[in-house]
């Protein structure tokens, strides 16, 4: 390889690495702060209520998702190859256009859902929640917007940390709530709130970023509103994220509304949140990778997306496979310690969403690899198949199985979608699969699973817990290392990393590397990536 791809290749895995760290870092610490929100939530309420109050956020998320109609995956896109080809400025006429549509139409939702409020048959107690529930709708549909514009121009850091800031008042405000006044109208009041904050705090530096990457002052609008590529894209991933919407947002939910008692949407959305909070990992992971498959389409670079996909692969299971079987053994002990008893039927059903998630780590970059070669015709077919398939399980299963039901007509879906997307990424861009290296990383976690189910089924409550995390995030690399799942090449990436590091603790950092993959210290960097 060249000193040229050298250089590119180290650039990636700074770039990629650093903004990954950083995005991780936000992830585990909302985690934790989201965590403790819903214990606290939960502990306030009763299941009924929880369980109400669940529908509501649950509302307050889907709307926000449909009624984005692409505008997100558009503009992360769209600024990424116009970034990357140098036209910095049409990404800004781009993004004007397309946040004014978006904050006319979510306005405009969001009136219509306070409307219905008002409307005869409405008992008193959902008035005032709907109300709520409608003001947080064009703050959450903005905010991905503008998340997006930093996701688009590789800016991650910033964005967690405010992510971070946002919880973390959330938290604050909750605790106060829940001791002095505690009840669905409070718990709400402090997500309009919260969420106000946030896109204020977003937007901000969102425009920093634009003004700093050159995007604004925008191009000039070219007449005729959008052009048709652009268009014709928005259009696609709008269906997309419709039927998407179906099978990732919870739509189980307003079965379970429909045909089971409120507890049911508790425990339902009790399990499906922590699930969430823990798939965030690898889900950042991909995020962060999204914007490299258009920015090396922009450049010029469409030969180089099979490897990145089988690279981004291995790395999203590396990551998401310990995650999904450490909680799936762990569900039933977790729910109890935190909830109490009264949500203990949580548990079962967070153990099968935990499992349930591994298909879509498979999957994560596969969407990426579609969206940057003008394929989205393939993910609205899976979404096509995928939506239908889960709301006929879910009309089927959720009467007689409730938030069980619910759970298993989900990770069907999302399995089924998974692989379609893998596939379609494979005969589309002539993706690879790394079949060998992703069975080996599986039989790690699988093995981390069992040996960390031992403490928790023999010490109690929380020190079962912490003991099996211990003992998970000792034995997964050690079984990584005895299955040969790591290879040199990831120790030439670790390399690279440990600059990172303060200078005492690059020595130890590249012993353990070099340990774990069975790679020789005294080479100097690799070439290979």
């Amino acid at each position: 390889m060249s000193d040229a791809g050298v250089s590119t290749a180290g650039r990636r895995t700074r770039q990629v690495g650093g903004d990954f760290v950083a995005m991780a870092s936000g992830v585990l610490l909302r985690g934790a702060l989201a965590t403790l929100v819903s214990i606290v939530i939960a502990r306030a309420l009763a299941p009924a209520d929880m369980g109400r109050y669940a529908f509501l956020i649950w509302l307050a998320a889907l709307l926000p998702v449909v009624l984005s109609l692409g505008v997100p995956t558009t503009i992360t896109r769209y600024t990424a190859e116009a970034v990357g080809g140098g036209r910095p400025r049409a990404a800004g006429a781009l993004l004007v256009r397309l946040v004014r549509a978006q904050a006319a139409l979510s306005l405009g939702a969001a009136a219509l859902l306070a409307a219905t409020a008002l409307l005869p048959g409405v008992s008193a107690w959902w008035a005032v929640p709907l109300l709520l529930t409608a003001a947080c709708v064009p703050l959450l549909v903005l905010h991905g917007s503008a998340a997006a514009l930093l996701a688009g121009l590789q800016r991650f850091r910033w964005q967690a940390a405010l992510g971070v800031g946002q919880l973390a008042l959330q938290a604050v405000l909750m605790v106060l709530v829940a001791r002095h006044v505690p009840g669905v109208r409070g718990f709400l009041a402090v997500q309009v709130v919260v969420n106000a904050l946030a896109l204020a705090a977003l937007a901000w530096s969102g425009w920093r970023a634009a003004r700093a990457a050159g995007i604004v002052p925008p191009a000039p609008a070219a007449p005729g509103g959008l052009g048709e590529g652009v268009a014709r894209y928005a259009r696609s991933v709008s269906l997309i994220v419709v039927l998407d919407a179906i099978v990732w947002q919870r739509t189980e939910v307003a079965f379970l509304q429909a045909f089971s008692a409120p507890a049911e949407i508790a425990f339902y959305a009790l399990a499906f949140g922590i699930a969430s909070q823990v798939s965030r990992l690898p889900y950042q992971a991909s995020i962060v990778l999204f914007p490299e498959f258009p920015r090396l389409v922009g450049a010029g670079r469409g030969g180089e997306l099979a490897a990145l996909h089988a690279t981004a692969m291995r790395y999203l299971v590396l990551l998401g496979a310990p995650l999904a079987t450490g909680l799936a053994v762990t569900a039933p002990f977790l729910v109890r310690t935190l909830y109490g008893p009264d949500y203990a039927p949580a548990g079962l059903v967070l153990a099968l969403l935990a499992l349930g998630g591994l298909p879509a780590c498979f999957a994560g970059a596969s969407p990426a690899v579609l969206h940057a070669t003008r394929r989205e015709d393939r993910l609205v077919r899976q979404g096509l198949l995928g939506a239908g398939l889960n709301l006929a399980l879910a009309l089927a299963l959720t009467p007689v199985a409730g938030a069980l039901g619910a759970a298993l007509a989900n990770v069907v879906a999302q399995a089924v979608g998974s692989v379609l997307a893998i596939r379609a990424a494979v005969t589309v861009a002539g993706a690879t699969v790394p079949g060998g290296a992703l069975a080996r990383i599986v039989g790690a976690a699988l093995v981390m699973g069992m040996v960390a189910a031992i403490p928790v089924l023999t010490l109690p409550g929380a020190a079962g817990l912490a003991a099996a995390v211990i003992v998970g995030a000792v034995v997964y690399p050690l079984a990584l290392r005895a299955l040969g799942a790591l290879t040199p090449e990831d120790l030439d990436r670790v390399r690279v990393l440990v600059e990172r590091l303060p200078r005492r603790a690059r020595a130890g950092g590249l012993a353990l590397a070099g340990y774990l993959c069975r790679g020789p210290l005294e080479e100097p960097w690799s070439a290979s990536r």
